[in-house]
């Protein structure tokens, strides 16, 4: 509910630009002081303005609020209890005034031209819900060679869609940080689960590409920078929660599929699914 968190700070340059918003930027954030600045900044860059940026903090303890706030920077800050990613990104989706919202992890940066490609390519094909662009990844300050796109090798027609199990097969290489929907479609399939820890954004696309195709920009645009926070979900320390969300991710997508009939296709990738789970975990030692 609107009542669970407070809007603590609004700058006057981003509240006077309200009228030209088209799209929210919502990043969310929790004890990254020292990376989340970099990702607002990058937002920041893009042209033309026509955008709001929220800064929603899932509870943080290390003074990001504070922080912020002091910078005066044309963003709006919303403070609330720590409930998960998941939590963050649907308090933002609440207060966003755009008809278009897109998703920025506080380690992660944007390039410029991001929203300025995907805005055009929503307005440009109405029937499509959601766009996401090729996107860099960087380890330890260091940008592999291939991008997102070019690490595996996706056809056009796999690249729009993500309505299958996301541990078997190859399908849309799509990732948050690159990615804007229009804002009218969390009202048809919902908004992220919260429910999940982790894989909340693979539920997500499975749930929007089961009603509706994908679309996708060729440029890199975006860049995500593995590992950025050392405290990242997935290292080595977090793995058993990381397999134990993907059985419950994955029982939340059997019990979908089931409500319609499973296929004999769907009961094997299913199958194929958790067998893929469980020799992951013997091989990580979970």
């Amino acid at each position: 509910m609107i009542d669970d968190f407070v809007i603590l700070f609004e700058s006057i340059r981003s509240a006077m630009g309200n009228r030209n918003i088209k799209i929210s930027v919502i990043i969310p954030t929790y004890n990254r002081k020292n990376l989340v600045l970099e990702a607002i900044h990058s937002v920041l860059a893009q042209k033309p303005k026509n955008y709001e940026v929220i800064v929603v903090d899932d509870g943080s303890t290390d003074g990001t609020v504070k922080y912020l706030q002091s910078l005066k920077l044309p963003i709006k800050i919303i403070a609330k209890e720590n409930g998960g990613v998941s939590s963050a990104r649907n308090t933002g989706i609440k207060v966003a005034q755009g008809g278009y919202v897109a998703f920025l992890d506080s380690d992660d940066l944007w390039l410029p031209g991001i929203l300025k490609s995907q805005l055009e390519f929503l307005e440009f094909h109405p029937e499509i819900p959601l766009v996401y662009t090729d996107q860099f990844i960087e380890s330890e300050g260091k940008r592999y060679e291939k991008t997102r796109f070019n690490s595996e090798t996706t056809t056009p027609e796999q690249k729009r869609k993500f309505d299958k199990p996301g541990f078997i097969t190859l399908q849309a290489p799509i990732h948050i940080s690159a990615v804007m929907i229009r804002k009218s479609i969390f009202k048809d399939i919902g908004c992220f689960n919260e429910d999940l820890k982790i894989h909340e954004d693979t539920d997500i696309w499975n749930r929007i590409s089961e009603k509706y195709e994908l679309g996708f920009i060729d440029t890199p645009l975006s860049v995500f920078r593995w590992e950025k926070d050392q405290e990242h979900l997935l290292k080595a320390e977090a793995r058993e929660l990381f397999f134990n969300e993907a059985r419950k991710y994955m029982k939340l997508y059997e019990e979908r599929h089931k409500q319609k009939g499973l296929t004999r296709q769907e009961k094997q990738e299913i199958d194929l699914s958790y067998k893929k789970i469980d020799s992951s975990m013997k091989t990580f030692g979970v």
